[in-house]
C-alpha cells in the first residue's frame, strides 16, 4: 500500500490525533503541575509564617493573663475590671485557629494537645490567686506556692512554644528548597510545550486544505443522489431574536423532490425564511419539533399533517442536528395515512360504545361501593303454589362486611334464612314478604348482634321484579345520641337545681341580656338578693333601676351607658335597697359574648362589714405593737438600771467586807450575784430577740467562711478552755445581713461548746451543699429554686429527738439551770434569723451521741 494512502487514511489522521493531543495534554499538565506546585509550595511558606504569627499570639495572651493577675495581686485591684477571664475568648479563638493551621502535622497537633493541658493549668492557678483576699498585705506560703504554680505553667507553656518554633523551622527549611527546586523547572516545561503546541498546528493546517479538496469531491457526488431520491431532504438554519430563542428557519437546502409538494422549484426556495413560504409549519408543530432537535441535540422522529395550495399532505420526518443547523428527511405517507386514518374511526366506534356499556356498569358499582349503606338485592324462592318460602341473595356491596363481618362470596347464592335467622324474630321477614308480594316501601328498625355486639340496623324495603332490594344502615350512634340527649335532659335540669341552691349558698345572682331583642333574664336568686319572689318582675334595666339607690344611680347609669357604646362590663360595687327597705351592697362582675352582656351580682354587705371589722382590729393591733415597743424600752433601759446597780453594791460588798460574811451569807450573796446576772442575760437576749421583727433591707453578699472566723475569735476562750477542734468545709456566699448571721453561728458553736461531751475530746464539722428544692425531705415554704444545706454538727450529749420542736421555742430549756447556764432563748433566735433569712433551721440528735443542726439558705 502506498505511503501516501496511509498517511491519507481517516484512522491514521485519527490515530495521529490522539495521540498529539495525549502529547500535548501530557505536557500541558506537567507544566500546571509545576505551576501549581509552585502555588502550593508558596502558599505553605505563606502557611508557615501564619502559624509563626499565632503562636506569637496564643502565647503573648498566657504572658498577659498571668502579668494582669499579678499585676491586680500586687496593686490591691478590688474593683476587678482587668481580669485574666477577659482574655480567656481571644485565647480560645486563637487556640482553634492555631490548631486548625497545624492539623496536617501530627507532631504540632501533639504539642497543642500539651498546651492545652497546661493551658487549663494556668487557669486553675489564676483563679486560686483571684480568691486570694486583696486586702492582705503579707503572703502566706501557701499563697507564695499558688503565684509559684502560675510561674511553673508559663514555663511549661514557653517550652512547648520552643517545641513547635523548632517543628515549624524545620518544615519551612524543607518547603524553601521544595520552592527553589520547583521555580527552575517551571520555565523550561513552558517553552517546550509552546514548541510542540507550533508543531501541532502546522501539521493540522496541512491536512485541513487537502480535506478541504475532498470535500468537494464529495458534495457533488452527494448532489447526485439528492435529486434521484423519493424522499425530500433539507437543510434548515435557525433564526434567534434578541432574547436567544429560535423565531424562524432559513431554507438553507432542500432537493428538487420539494417541487411536486409547493410546486417551486429547490433554487426558488433556498435562502427563504420557512414563515414566509410555509407559516402551516408554525401551526402543525413541524416548527415546534425542529426547535427540540436545535435546542436538545437529538435525532427526533414525527410525522404531521400538510396543507398547501388547497391539496393535503401527511410526511414522516427524520429530523438530525447537523453542525448549527437541522438536516431533514421526510417521507410522503398520505396514502397510507388514509387508509390507516378510516381503520381508526371504525374501531373509535367500537371502542365508544364498549366503554359506555363499561362506564355505566362502573358507575352504578361505584354508586353501591362508595355509599355507606349496606345495599342488598334478593330474589323470591317460592313454592308450587307460588308462596313465598324464601329470599335468595344475588348481590351485596361490599359496606356489608363492615355492617354484619360476613363476606359477599359467604352471603351471595344462599338464603337470608339461613344467614340470618334472626329476621324471623324481628318483624323484618314479614315486610320482605308483604313489599314482595303488594310492591309497598316499608321501613324496619330493630337490635342485632353483629361481629359480637349489639347494633341498630335501619332497613329500608324496595320491591324489583321478582324481588327486593334491602338498603341498611348503622342507627347505633342515632340510637345513642337519642337516649344521650335525653339523659343530658334530665342532667341540665339537675345542674339547673344545684346552680340555684349555689347561688343562694354564695349570695349571688346572675342574669343575661341580649342588646339585639332587648330581652333579659335573672337568675332566680337575684330576685331574692332583692327581696322579692322569683320573676315578681319583668327583668329589665329599667325595671330594676328604681332598686338602685338614688346616691348611686349616677355610676349606675355611667356603667350602663358604657356597657351599652362600647360593649364593656365593668366591675364596679353599688347599693340596692330591696323590696323590704334592706340596702345591700352588690358587686357587678361581667363581660360581652356575642350580642348579650352576661354577668354576676354578689352580695358583699356581710364582707365590707368584716372588712370593716378588719381595720378595726389592724388599728388595734398597731395600738399593741407600739405598747410592745414601750415595754422593749422599759427593758432596754428603766428594768436594766436597777439592775445595773444591784450588781455593783453586791461587787462592793464582796469586795470590801467578804471576810466577815459567814458560808451562808456568802453563798447567799453568790446566789443573789448568779441570778442578777442570769437576769440580765434575759434581758439581753430578750433584746435581741425583738428586734429581730424589725424588717432588714440591708441585705448583701456575705462569705460565710469570714462570719466563722468573726465568730471564732469571739469565742477564743471558751474554744481554749473546752480544747474544742473544728473541721469546717469551704462555705459559699449567701444573701443576709451580715451581724445576724454571726450571731446565730455564735449561738450554735456556743450550744456545742457548752454541751460537749467530757468522755472524747470535743469536735464541731462544718459542711455545705446544695440542693434542689424537691430532694430536701423537711417540710417548710420552699421558694427558691435551689438552697445551701450548712450542718453544724458536734460530739456532745445531745438530747431526745422528741425535743427537736421543742428546743427552739422561748424560755425552754432540756437541763436544770444549776446544770448548764443558759437562758432558753439563743436557739429561738437562731430560728428567727433563718427565718428572716426566708430559710428553715431542723435539728437532730441522740443522748449521749451529739446533736446536727441543719440550715437550708436560699441560693
Amino acid at each position: 500500500m502506498p505511503i501516501r494512502k496511509i498517511t491519507s487514511s481517516p484512522k491514521v489522521l485519527a490515530v495521529s490525533l490522539v495521540l498529539a493531543i495525549a502529547l500535548l495534554m501530557f505536557l500541558g499538565s506537567i507544566s500546571y503541575k509545576q505551576i501549581v506546585q509552585l502555588g502550593e509550595s508558596a502558599d505553605m511558606v505563606s502557611h508557615s509564617l501564619e502559624v509563626d504569627m499565632e503562636i506569637n499570639q496564643l502565647f503573648s495572651y498566657y504572658a498577659q493573663m498571668q502579668s494582669t493577675e499579678l499585676k491586680n495581686l500586687l496593686s490591691h485591684d478590688t474593683l476587678g475590671i482587668s481580669s485574666f477571664e477577659n482574655y480567656k475568648p481571644e485565647v480560645q479563638e486563637s487556640f482553634i485557629k492555631l490548631k486548625k493551621l497545624t492539623q496536617d502535622n501530627a507532631i504540632q497537633q501533639k504539642i497543642l494537645l500539651s498546651v492545652q493541658s497546661w493551658q487549663d493549668s494556668l487557669y486553675n492557678s489564676l483563679n486560686i490567686i483571684a480568691s486570694i483576699p486583696f486586702q492582705k498585705t503579707n503572703y502566706s506560703s501557701s499563697d507564695r506556692e499558688k503565684i509559684t504554680n502560675v510561674s511553673k505553667s508559663i514555663t511549661q507553656l514557653n517550652l512547648l512554644r520552643n517545641q513547635m518554633y523548632q517543628e515549624k523551622q524545620i518544615q519551612l527549611a524543607k518547603r524553601k528548597e521544595e520552592y527553589r527546586s520547583q521555580i527552575f523547572f517551571t520555565p523550561l516545561m513552558t517553552l517546550l510545550l509552546g514548541m510542540f503546541a507550533l508543531f501541532i498546528f502546522i501539521i493540522s493546517f496541512l491536512q485541513i486544505n487537502s480535506q478541504r479538496k475532498k470535500t468537494a469531491t464529495a458534495e457533488k457526488f452527494l448532489q447526485n443522489i439528492l435529486g434521484s431520491t423519493d424522499n425530500i431532504i433539507s437543510y434548515f438554519e435557525p433564526i434567534y431574536n434578541t432574547t436567544g430563542t429560535v423565531k424562524d428557519f432559513t431554507i438553507v437546502f432542500t432537493n428538487e423532490k420539494i417541487e411536486s409538494v409547493l410546486g417551486q422549484n429547490s433554487s426558488q426556495i433556498e435562502q427563504r425564511k420557512m414563515s414566509e413560504l410555509v407559516p402551516i409549519n408554525f401551526e402543525n408543530g413541524i416548527f415546534d419539533e425542529l426547535t427540540k432537535v436545535i435546542d436538545e441535540g437529538e435525532t427526533r422522529k414525527f410525522e404531521k399533517h400538510f396543507q398547501y395550495n388547497g391539496k393535503e399532505f401527511w410526511f414522516k420526518t427524520t429530523a438530525v442536528k447537523m453542525e448549527n443547523g437541522v438536516l431533514t428527511t421526510s417521507v410522503d405517507t398520505t396514502s397510507e395515512r388514509k387508509f390507516t386514518q378510516n381503520l381508526r374511526v371504525l374501531n373509535e366506534q367500537l371502542e365508544k360504545q364498549n366503554r359506555d356499556l363499561t362506564e355505566t356498569k362502573s358507575f352504578l358499582n361505584n354508586i353501591l361501593e362508595s355509599t355507606s349503606n349496606t345495599v342488598s338485592h334478593l330474589v323470591t324462592e317460592r313454592d308450587s303454589n307460588g308462596k313465598i318460602i324464601d329470599f335468595i341473595y344475588v348481590f351485596t356491596n361490599t359496606e356489608s362486611e363492615n355492617l354484619t363481618g360476613k363476606q359477599v362470596g359467604d352471603v351471595i347464592g344462599k338464603s337470608i334464612s339461613k344467614i340470618y335467622p334472626s329476621v324471623h324474630d324481628t318483624g323484618l321477614y314479614e315486610l320482605m314478604v308483604k313489599c314482595a308480594n303488594i310492591g309497598t316501601i316499608e321501613t324496619h328498625e330493630s337490635e342485632y348482634i353483629l361481629k359480637g355486639k349489639r347494633v341498630w340496623v335501619n332497613t329500608t324495603i324496595n320491591k324489583l321484579d321478582d324481588g327486593i332490594t334491602l338498603t341498611s344502615y348503622d342507627s347505633t350512634q342515632i340510637i345513642n345520641a337519642k337516649q344521650r340527649l335525653l339523659e343530658l335532659n334530665e342532667q341540665l335540669t339537675v345542674q339547673n337545681s344545684i346552680l340555684n341552691d349555689a347561688e343562694a349558698v354564695a349570695k349571688i345572682g346572675s342574669y343575661r341580656w341580649n342588646i339585639e331583642t332587648e330581652k333579659a333574664t335573672m337568675s332566680d336568686n337575684f330576685f331574692r338578693l332583692l327581696d322579692c319572689e322569683p320573676n315578681e318582675f319583668i327583668p329589665a334595666p329599667e325595671n330594676y333601676r328604681p332598686f338602685v339607690h338614688p346616691k348611686d344611680l349616677k355610676i349606675y347609669d355611667e356603667k350602663l351607658n358604657l356597657a351599652l357604646e362600647k360593649k364593656i362590663v365593668s366591675n364596679f360595687t353599688y347599693r340596692v335597697i330591696t323590696k323590704n327597705r334592706k340596702v345591700k351592697h352588690l358587686q357587678n362582675t361581667g363581660h360581652f359574648l356575642k350580642n348579650e352582656f352576661i354577668g354576676v351580682v354578689k352580695d358583699i354587705t356581710k364582707d365590707l362589714k368584716n372588712e370593716q371589722k378588719l381595720k378595726d382590729k389592724n388599728l388595734e393591733l398597731k395600738r399593741i405593737n407600739s405598747e410592745l415597743e414601750s415595754f422593749t424600752r422599759i427593758a432596754s433601759h428603766d428594768l436594766q438600771e436597777p439592775l445595773r446597780k444591784i450588781q455593783m453594791f453586791i461587787s462592793r460588798i464582796t469586795d470590801s467586807d467578804s471576810s466577815y460574811f459567814t458560808e451562808q451569807q456568802t453563798q447567799y450573796i453568790s446566789k443573789v450575784q448568779s441570778s442578777a446576772n442570769r437576769m440580765q442575760n434575759l434581758i439581753k437576749y430578750l433584746l435581741s430577740y425583738s428586734r429581730l421583727r424589725k424588717k432588714k433591707k440591708d441585705l448583701v453578699y456575705v462569705d460565710l467562711n469570714l462570719v466563722l472566723e468573726k465568730v471564732q475569735e469571739d469565742l477564743e476562750a471558751p474554744i481554749r478552755e473546752s480544747g474544742v477542734e473544728f473541721v469546717i468545709a469551704d462555705l459559699p456566699e449567701v444573701r443576709g445581713v451580715p451581724f445576724q448571721l454571726e450571731q446565730l453561728f455564735n449561738n450554735l458553736i456556743s450550744n456545742s461548746i457548752k454541751y460537749h461531751s467530757i468522755l472524747e475530746t470535743p469536735k464541731i464539722e462544718i459542711a455545705c451543699k446544695k440542693m434542689e428544692r424537691n430532694s430536701i425531705p423537711d417540710d417548710f415554704n420552699k421558694k427558691a429554686k435551689e438552697y445551701y444545706c450548712i450542718s453544724v454538727k458536734d460530739n456532745g450529749i445531745g438530747f431526745e429527738q422528741e425535743n427537736a420542736q421543742k428546743i427552739f421555742e422561748l424560755f425552754q430549756r432540756l437541763h436544770q439551770k444549776n446544770e448548764y447556764s443558759g437562758t432558753g432563748i439563743g436557739l429561738a433566735i437562731c430560728k428567727k434569723i433563718v427565718e428572716k433569712h426566708k430559710g428553715h433551721i431542723v435539728a437532730h440528735g441522740q443522748v449521749n451521741k451529739g446533736a446536727s443542726f441543719y440550715i437550708y439558705l436560699p441560693v
